[in-house]
Parts: C-alpha cells; structure tokens; sequence
C-alpha cells in the first residue's frame, strides 16, 4: 500500500488541561482514509470490492433509490487523481473511498436506505466519520473547501455529468466567486470542457438544470456548504468511455489540472 495512504489513527490521550475536543473516528480496514493538507476532499463510494464479513447483499424491499451496481475504476480514479493532484501542487488531497462493494452498502444514502443489515452499521459510520472529520479540518485550517464525490455512469459514456443539486450544495463558492467559479475558465467543471470534455449541463449554459439521476446525492447534500460544513461539494459523474482503463490516466490527469487551477484561483489566496 502506498506511503501516503494513512487510516485514521486511535484516539490519543489528552492531558487534563486540554479542552474537550470531539474524538477521532474509529477506524475502519474496509474505508481507505487519506489525511491531507490541501483543502480538497475526494470521496470515492461506490469502486470498492471487497464483501462486508457476515452481511448479505442487500435486496432493496421498499427502497425508493436502490443500486448495487460498482462504479468501475471509480477508486483507481481516485487514487491516481490524488497521486496527480500532489505531483502538480506539492500538497495532498483528502481522500475517503470504500473498499466495500456497494452490494453490501451504500454509503451515498441515509442510513434508511443504506443497509440492511445492521452489521453494515460500522462501516456506514465510519465512512461518514471520516468525510465529516475531512470537512471540519478543512474548514477550520483553511475556511474554505472543495469536496469532490466521484461516481460512473453509462447513461452519457462520453460525459461527464455535474451535481449539486442545481447550485444549492455550491451556495458559498457562488456567493463568493460568482457563477464562474463552477463554469468558468477557473472552474474544475469549466477547465474540463474547455480540455474537450463534454460537461453537463454545458458551462455556457448557466441557467440548465443538472440531470435529473445525477444531480447529486446524499453525499454532497450532507456536506456541500448549504450546511454546517461549509465546504463546497460537487458530485461528478464520469461517463463509462472516460474511466476505461486506457483513458483513466488521462482523466485523472486532466482532473488533477482543474482541481488545480480552481485551487490556485479561489482557496489559495
């Protein structure tokens, strides 16, 4: 396993003269967590492969948004981007990403319709801990952030499809920056089509809803910076054809790039 990848280490004693801080979370060998010192976030929750011990797949009864399809390469895309984004800028993303395969749980839902069975309770949690410690570092070193949860889908192959939830869960990148600092030359969205990406909706037009099935999840609508978090979140949905294995370097080198440059322009300064 490389270096850089690091799981949450164990609570450590603190002295009696140290104020009360919230616990680090517990963690968990099927939730692979990197700590970084940039601040951008990537959450990867549907590549991973690995079954939960003693919890069957889920079957989805009454369950209104089910999927167990994995997200190929999603992880390998993320770690390559990670590995990409250190090279161009010399600091390191955060990086959360399951190890778990999404037939046993799906951590981009409320826990209601995440698991079924309660065994599978941990590593929901641990999950969400570790985004939430992620976005409370992030917030409270640098002010402000940028969380990416990355995800596959076939619908646009070519494409790359943006979420968050029509501009809610982006409220302060907006507010600060202006719409520009999504779609424009700055933008991680922006930057893409501008490298011959298809984007959806297209940066030049503002005003387009996002599509309906990837408009974004739980993820972003937990974290985004409509909440407490304050940290601006992106669902980015990447067509079947760009996470092939002979395009993935290139799209998560070109990925690395507009991470980069958004960064340089709106959370470096």
């Amino acid at each position: 396993m490389p270096a850089r990848r690091l799981l949450l280490a164990a609570p450590l004693a603190l002295a009696a003269v140290a104020p009360a801080a919230d616990p680090p979370p517990k963690p968990d060998p099927l939730v692979l967590v990197q700590k970084g010192t940039l601040p951008v976030i990537v959450s990867a929750p549907h590549g991973g492969r690995l079954p939960i011990p003693d919890v069957p797949e889920r079957v989805g009864a009454g369950v209104r948004l089910f999927a167990t399809v994995r997200d190929v390469n999603t992880a390998e895309l993320a770690d390559r981007f990670a590995a990409d984004l250190e090279r161009v800028t010399g600091g390191t993303a955060w990086l959360v990403a399951a190890r778990f395969d999404r037939k046993y749980l799906d951590v981009n839902r409320p826990p209601d319709g995440a698991y079924e069975d309660d065994r599978a309770k941990p590593v929901y949690d641990a999950y969400h801990a570790a985004l939430a410690a992620a976005c409370k570092a992030v917030k409270e070193k640098h002010r402000a952030g940028l969380l990416l949860d990355l995800h596959g889908q076939g619908a646009f192959p070519n494409a790359v499809c943006r979420g968050t939830r029509d501009g809610k869960t982006v409220g302060l990148l907006v507010e600060r920056h202006g719409r520009a600092a999504l779609t424009g030359k700055h933008g991680v969205l922006g930057r893409l089509e501008r490298a011959g990406y298809e984007v959806l909706p297209p940066a030049g037009r503002p005003a387009a809803k996002e599509e309906p099935a990837f408009a974004g999840g739980h993820i972003v609508d937990t974290y985004g910076s409509h909440t407490g978090y304050a940290i601006d979140a992106i669902q980015v949905e990447f067509g079947s054809y760009l996470r092939d294995r002979a395009a993935l370097s290139k799209t998560a080198a070109d990925l690395a790039d507009a991470v980069a440059a958004f960064h340089a322009e709106y959370l470096a300064k």
